[in-house]
């Protein structure tokens, strides 16, 4: 296995840039965040007066996270919104773009999950790229290659940008960003070159606070970012050997969160936390820096997300098995691969699974999170047609014409209905 020293189990904080491209120049993360002491020495460094804040509504009800800060910044934050919809509605992000304008904010604070991510960093795009009397959902589409199902190119942001995540998706290091059109049910993509965030602050104690089934779920949507990466066509060796070390981060963390959890150790939980944030941000690298495209494990993903609402991160439990499944049947490289990132997994935790297919329904199973389209209620062939059809124009099934027809979608869908095999760790134990 490589060794890459963006790894390692310790605690210690530190700022890293984003990501080792120039268009990343000033647009910094810091790892063991403390958000509150950090967000008010970045707005401070960047001399802004005016702080707009969404936050995630569950997290204000349920803990102090907010509150803390809204007492720290006190007149510093001249609006709030609190509450995005799953997959980050037009409406939603319209309204965020309202909130900047009404307010003359210079900051944006989202604290929340992907969806909260994702609307924040479309919502400064679209305040710069659509006219305060245009805000609405037609001028949005209208912005989309509706072929690519994605706006890119776009003018980038104004004003100034702090993420601090709660799930393990990792769409705050991307700069390219998907919200869902209320009319269609179709998740669209928008992007420009810098419409990344300034900053990007990794707190485990803040992440502590997420529901288990979002933090987990969302862990395997990065560990199917990592793999998604390693069977890909265009995976160089380079890219396999760093997406393996992240692979291997993830899946320890998620382990010593899980036991953490089980055992009321609240240190060993925050060290599952601190190496699956550090994790999940480097299982993007394939895509980030190598460019190396999701499958359709993540385009069948949007769609289901956007058309049938399910949770982000479930999609990936539920689609990633089955994808795995179906294209080691059609092709012979394909097979390799997969034996070959098997052969990792199953070195990460002393597991003797048969198909990789087989290992990820393994770790959903364990992690005790829905694994079939039956467990999320999706069972209509009316709604599965629709997904079907969607994931067509999805930008990852468009950027990769290898991936196949609307009857490779239904087949692949079909399989995750219920479930194709029966698996469990060996000896019936947890991986260790």
């Amino acid at each position: 296995m490589s060794n890459n020293n963006y790894y390692g189990s310790g605690c210690s904080k530190r700022t890293i840039q984003q990501l080792p491209i120039p268009a990343r120049k000033g647009h910094d993360a810091i790892l063991n965040s403390g958000y509150l002491e950090d967000i008010v020495n970045a707005i401070g460094g960047w001399s802004c007066q005016r702080v707009a804040l969404v936050h995630s509504k569950a997290l204000d009800e349920n803990t102090e996270v907010i509150k803390k800060l809204k007492v720290k910044l006190g007149s510093f934050i001249v609006g709030t919104r609190s509450g995005v919809g799953a997959h980050s509605p037009y409406e939603d992000v319209l309204d965020i773009v309202k909130l900047l304008n009404e307010k003359k904010a210079d900051c944006l604070v989202s604290i929340g999950s992907s969806s909260y991510s994702d609307a924040c960093k479309i919502a400064r795009l679209m305040q710069a790229n659509l006219a305060p009397e245009n805000l609405t959902e037609k001028a949005m589409e209208a912005l989309i290659d509706q072929e690519r199902g994605a706006a890119d190119g776009l003018k980038d942001p104004k004003i100034k940008l702090i993420l601090v995540p709660t799930s393990l998706s990792a769409s705050e290091w991307n700069n390219n960003s998907s919200a869902t059109n209320p009319h269609t049910h179709k998740k669209q993509h928008f992007a420009s070159e810098h419409a990344a965030p300034e900053l990007i602050l990794l707190d485990p104690e803040v992440a502590s606070t997420s529901p288990r089934k979002l933090w987990l779920s969302s862990g395997m949507r990065a560990v199917d970012h990592c793999v998604e990466t390693m069977v890909n066509d265009k995976c160089t060796e380079d890219a396999f050997c760093h997406m393996e070390d992240a692979l291997a981060v993830l899946i320890k963390g998620l382990r010593y969160y899980k036991d953490g959890e089980a055992e009321g150790n609240h240190t060993e939980l925050l060290d599952g936390i601190s190496q699956c944030q550090l994790g999940s941000r480097n299982a993007m690298m394939g895509l980030l820096l190598w460019h190396i495209p999701m499958g359709a494990s993540h385009a069948i993903g949007h769609q289901l997300g956007s058309v049938c609402g399910v949770m982000h991160g479930v999609t990936s439990c539920i689609m990633l098995a089955p994808v795995l499944r179906y294209t080691s049947s059609k092709s012979e490289k394909q097979k390799q691969v997969q034996e070959r990132v098997l052969g990792i997994w199953n070195r990460i935790l002393k597991s003797k699974e048969q198909s990789l297919a087989d290992a990820v329904e393994s770790l959903v199973k364990y992690l005790d999170l829905p694994s079939t389209l039956k467990e999320v209620g999706v069972e209509k062939q009316e709604d599965i047609d629709n997904v079907a059809e969607s994931t067509l124009t999805d930008i990852l099934w468009a950027m990769d014409p290898t991936l196949g027809v609307k009857e490779d979608v239904l087949a692949i869908l079909e399989s995750a209905k219920s479930g194709e095999s029966e698996n469990s760790w060996v000896d019936g134990g947890a991986p260790v």
